[in-house]
């Protein structure tokens, strides 16, 4: 008979997140699940029975593990690879990156780059082709904004994809023009995809495609997450494979649990829930707009700050009920990003001609980024089984433009508190690369509406912060329930998996300020440590 692996945890003060407050000081963790929550000297009895060990946790804080529900995994990957743009103030400097790259790569080679904001530029315009190049006039060159909604491209590049004067995109508004009918260089969703599908011919091999996504999903753990959501997104060149996480998990090589989701359909009759505790099918994703830094979320009025611009639209009325009945009637989990009120209204539109002809038990939309909300817009959503899938660090990175952005209307932005008023539950994600993936930092966006200087001074429309309990909820309980595992994990409970963060300070303690600082000091998945920093 095999022994069963025991390990005992004690001195710690892990909240089980149960319920608000609801905490334990020790637990034995049995074959991968906890075994038993409760004192010290409970741990200490059964470790003694059972000649287990035991980690002494030094009075720190504990949480079940996070569980991040909206990463683009390889795409995350692929921007480890990729020249960092995250942090450039200027045009000036994002030049001199992709110009320091340009020097190390060889002529006509693709360089990308990835993560730009020109929000934080001096003057907040988004770069052209002839901008990038001056910087590598040798090499296609593609950025990517940080809402990976928006490119650029240079000459080159435009040129290899034959983007040119007359060239008609697949999508509309996807490839701007200048007044002369020469493209500007500047890129919208499927475009960009297709550019860079182009360029990169026969893609990029396999095994070095795993090796990076092992990368990226072991950085995670240094966040203390334990699961994450791969979403797959051809409309932005956000490509998954099923088959990498499965590899992983049968080379010993993943240290997360995973749920998937692909903006296709699944080539088998397979439903949602197809897999097992490490690697699982989640849902049917279905893009309907931009991103509202880009100005291509799709509104009911025009920007504030831009009158000529609405959005755009990936899909009609038509296209998007047809695409939710089919999921629907395949059993699929249907997942749609939708941030401009009016992609919300016909994302709602498309849901209730499915959902009230045929109602099914235990239907769970996932509505994700629910960015601009109305009231007329809250009560619809009250009366179908939709849960929200949120980034909340999306006001600590907006907040010096939002205003600007949607005018009155930014009472109505990140309504978080409003939606669970309403009842709706809300998990939380950072749709990694397009925000960092700690979930800390979200926790901290949630409680205090900030940026990460603390400005403005009580919060950002601070009406609709989050308490503690239910910012942390968002990335525990209810990332569990988003993906139909409440029962497994996202608590700390006798039977469940023994997947949980130890913190260097108490998130619920600390002042509300400091949680952006707090550091996850070990990461434990099925009680064994995927990530220590001592």
């Amino acid at each position: 008979m095999i022994k069963p692996e025991v390990k005992a945890f004690v001195n710690g003060k892990f909240y089980t997140m149960k319920e608000e407050g609801d905490t334990c000081e020790a637990v034995v963790v049995r074959d991968g699940k906890f075994m038993m929550c409760g004192t010290n000297e409970e741990a200490k009895r059964i470790a003694k029975e059972l000649d287990a060990p035991v980690v002494d946790l030094q009075g720190r804080a504990i949480v079940p593990g996070f569980i991040d529900i909206h990463q683009h995994v390889q795409a995350f990957a692929q921007n480890l690879q990729k020249v960092n743009l995250r942090d450039v103030t200027s045009l000036e400097e994002l030049q001199e990156r992709i110009r320091e790259r340009a020097k190390i790569t060889p002529k006509g080679k693709l360089i990308q780059g990835a993560a730009f904001d020109h929000e934080k530029f001096k003057v907040p315009v988004l770069p052209t082709k002839e901008d990038l190049d001056k910087a590598a006039p040798d090499n296609p060159v593609i950025i990517q904004r940080y809402c990976v909604h928006t490119n650029v491209a240079n000459s080159m590049a435009l040129e290899m994809a034959g983007i040119k004067k007359g060239f008609v995109p697949s999508r509309p508004g996807t490839v701007e023009f200048g007044e002369d009918g020469e493209p500007t260089g500047r890129l919208w969703e499927q475009a960009a995809a297709d550019l860079v599908s182009t360029i990169q011919e026969g893609g990029v091999p396999y095994e070095e495609i795993k090796d990076m996504v092992a990368m990226a999903l072991k950085e995670s753990t240094k966040f203390g997450i334990t699961g994450v959501n791969p979403i797959q997104g051809k409309l932005c060149d956000l490509y998954e494979e099923t088959r990498v996480y499965q590899d992983l998990r049968d080379e010993g090589r993943l240290p997360v649990r995973i749920y998937i989701g692909y903006d296709e359909f699944p080539g088998i009759g397979m439903k949602t829930g197809l897999g097992d505790e490490m690697v699982k099918y989640g849902f049917y994703k279905i893009y309907t707009d931009g991103s509202l830094g880009a100005r291509s979320a799709r509104l009911k009025e025009p920007y504030s700050d831009d009158p000529q611009q609405v959005g755009v639209m990936n899909h009609t009325q038509e296209e998007l009920n047809q695409l939710i009945k089919t999921a629907y009637d395949r059993d699929l989990q249907i997942g749609i990003h939708a941030i401009g009120d009016k992609a919300i209204d016909m994302a709602l539109t498309g849901l209730e001609a499915c959902y009230f002809e045929n109602p099914k038990e235990d239907i769970r939309f996932r509505l994700i980024h629910t960015s601009l909300i109305d009231d007329g817009l809250l009560e619809r959503m009250k009366k179908l089984p939709i849960m929200c899938d949120i980034q909340p660090t999306y006001v600590s990175t907006n907040v010096s433009w939002s205003d600007s952005r949607v005018g009155d209307r930014a009472k109505n932005l990140f309504a978080w508190r409003r939606l669970v008023d309403a009842g709706l539950i809300l998990a939380g994600s950072s749709d990694a690369p397009v925000e960092p993936i700690n979930p800390l930092l979200g926790v901290y966006a949630a409680v205090t509406r900030c940026g990460y200087d603390g400005y403005p001074e009580g919060g950002w429309h601070p009406e609709n912060k989050l308490t503690r309990y239910e910012a942390v909820s968002l990335y525990t309980k209810n990332a569990a329930y988003a993906s139909f595992e409440e029962n497994i994990k996202g608590t700390i409970e006798e039977g469940k998996l023994a997947d949980f963060a130890v913190l260097d300070a108490d998130v619920f303690q600390v002042p509300e300020l400091e949680i952006q600082n707090i550091q996850v000091v070990k990461t434990y998945l099925s009680g064994n440590e995927t990530f220590s920093r001592e």
